[in-house]
């Protein structure tokens, strides 16, 4: 079964290919217009009837010819993957026999390749292959120049320079020195190049689909674990800490909770459609305090949310970006209910408490979840059923007011064991918080 990433980038990498395939194609028709210019422009046509090279026009067609082959294929949407070496043979063999018919109709030996225009013709075809992001379609074609190189060697021979190299020293003529640039080893190291040009330009391209591939691979397994994790619990999982938030561990964190109120008996009143525009609505708003404040929504339930602060690390100032984020949601909420008329208004409750909790990453690499437990998170969910008793908006423990050190602005409400608690817990409420109004009605529009 294909990864992800495969399934992302191969369809990028066959466009890729047949992007490049119609380049080459229009390349090869460029240089088999370029050799007719060349050949018959210029008055070359007279010198090759006069040599008797009949094939140069054979080398014009076959590069026209091949070019216009690939463009059909393409446009009529026939090309497949195999073609790419077919076609590449085609090239390598038009290129050598180009320069063995050039160099035998001047009656040049093997030392003169590096001479002719058609050698340019090979890194040309290398650097637009370079294009179909496909190594072995590169190292292919390089093997085929090289080898069609050797063929025009061995059948034209190569002269050799040795019997005049101590003369040649004393020799200061052109001609001389054109023999000397043209002899065996500055032409073994031109073929050297070329051959370098292929295998590097074929190393580009294996790391470029490497880095591609890995790419492609880090964001579909970040957007996979965005989708079930806190985008910086994530983020920290990419980094190779999975094992250690599997094993979870106990750190201080703030807990917000808020919940949308009445929802249940819209959702018996309004139109799916219109109750799911409300409640995406609702979390935007939720989200966009959030994320002002630095806070990590654990999760949404219904129309409700979990929010944290201090994860992945605790931080001093947890407990008063939470009040913070609480506020923004409030201000945001009151917005939204002028800004849309809702009759009722849309109501809220927003409780939030602080301390130690268990946090941790659970379930298979199918599904991993992001958790806190503990006590506190308990008490927290209870502050915020609590707005229902006391009909305000926001309701906080003592511990995050005097962790935030805002305790002159709040006053306390209730001193009293919680449902399904011992102890009992102080909640306080901010001192300009207005109750709710006693008005029910269903919400009209959105």
């Amino acid at each position: 079964m294909p990864s992800p990433a495969n399934a992302l980038v191969d369809p990028l990498l066959v466009e890729a290919e047949i992007e490049a395939e119609r380049t080459t194609a229009w390349v090869r028709i460029a240089i088999g217009l370029i050799l007719a210019v060349g050949f018959f422009g210029i008055g070359g046509g007279a010198s090759v009837g006069e040599h008797g090279g009949i094939r140069y026009p054979v080398i014009v067609i076959g590069f026209l010819g091949l070019g216009a082959t690939s463009l059909i294929v393409v446009a009529t949407r026939r090309y497949v993957p195999w073609l790419a070496y077919v076609f590449s043979a085609g090239d390598a063999a038009m290129i050598t026999f180009n320069i063995w018919e050039s160099l035998r109709v001047s009656h040049l030996s093997a030392n003169w390749i590096a001479a002719l225009p058609a050698i340019w013709a090979a890194p040309l075809i290398l650097a637009v292959g370079a294009l179909r992001y496909r190594p072995a379609i590169q190292l292919w074609t390089t093997v085929l120049l090289t080898i069609g190189y050797g063929i025009v060697v061995a059948d034209l021979g190569f002269a050799s320079y040795a019997a005049h190299r101590d003369a040649a020293v004393l020799d200061l003529t052109p001609g001389a020195a054109l023999d000397r640039l043209f002899s065996l080893p500055p032409n073994v190291m031109r073929l050297v190049m070329l051959t370098l040009i292929g295998l590097i330009t074929a190393l580009v391209m294996t790391r470029s689909r490497r880095l591609l591939f890995r790419v492609v691979t880090e964001a579909t397994n970040r957007t996979s674990l965005a989708r079930f994790l806190p985008t910086e619990v994530a983020s920290i999982i990419e980094a190779g800490k999975l094992a250690e938030w599997r094993r979870g561990r106990r750190q201080r964190v703030t807990v917000l909770f808020v919940d949308m109120r009445g929802s249940t008996s819209l959702a018996e009143r309004m139109d799916p459609s219109r109750l799911s525009v409300l409640i995406s609505s609702f979390r935007r708003r939720v989200t966009r305090a959030a994320l002002m404040h630095g806070g990590v929504i654990d999760k949404f339930i219904g129309d409700g949310a979990l929010l944290l602060f201090g994860i992945p690390e605790p931080k001093s100032d947890d407990p008063a970006r939470a009040i913070a984020c609480a506020r923004e949601i409030l201000r945001l909420i009151d917005g939204w209910n002028r800004k849309r008329r809702f009759d009722p208004p849309v109501r809220v409750g927003i409780g939030v408490h602080m301390g130690e909790a268990y946090c941790g990453v659970v379930g298979d690499d199918a599904r991993l979840e992001f958790t806190v437990l503990g006590d506190m998170v308990n008490v927290a969910a209870r502050i915020e059923q609590a707005t229902k008793i006391f009909q305000f908006p926001l309701l906080a423990s003592a511990a995050v007011v005097e962790a935030a050190g805002q305790g002159a602005a709040w006053i306390e409400v209730s001193h009293e064991t919680l449902p399904g608690r011992m102890e009992p817990v102080v909640i306080l409420v901010p001192r300009d918080s207005r109750k709710w109004p006693l008005t029910t009605g269903p919400v009209d529009n959105q």
